[in-house]
């Protein structure tokens, strides 16, 4: 009877990690590269790029995050991967991009 319990908390706990990875979106082939989105925002917002481009869903659309240090501040500027165009730019911190970044991870069941 443990034994049977056991096996069934088992195969319940696969379950649930195999369909936290099932809902995870797969990324597209896109028609613009991540280096070709930096290049679009640093254009139109000069700066130092401060860390790596991400790929993100935003509500099934996806773009390009390029974090762009400009003077003082910190710019998060979102380019379409499949237009090219700028779409959102947020202005924002490290500390906070930091904060986003590992709520993030631990919502994808990072540690």
């Amino acid at each position: 009877m443990k034994t049977l319990r056991t096996t069934l908390i088992a195969t319940a706990l696969a379950s649930l990690t195999l369909g936290a990875f099932a809902q995870q979106p797969t990324p597209p082939k896109t028609k613009f590269t991540a280096a070709q989105a930096s290049k679009i925002a640093l254009k139109t917002y000069p700066g130092k790029r401060h860390g790596k481009v991400f790929l993100e869903d935003e509500e099934g659309k996806w773009q390009y995050a390029v974090s762009i240090q400009v003077g003082r501040k910190l710019k998060e500027v979102m380019v379409d991967a499949n237009t090219g165009k700028i779409v959102h730019v947020e202005v924002t911190t490290a500390a906070k991009e930091a904060e986003e970044a590992a709520a993030e991870k631990k919502h994808k069941g990072g540690k």
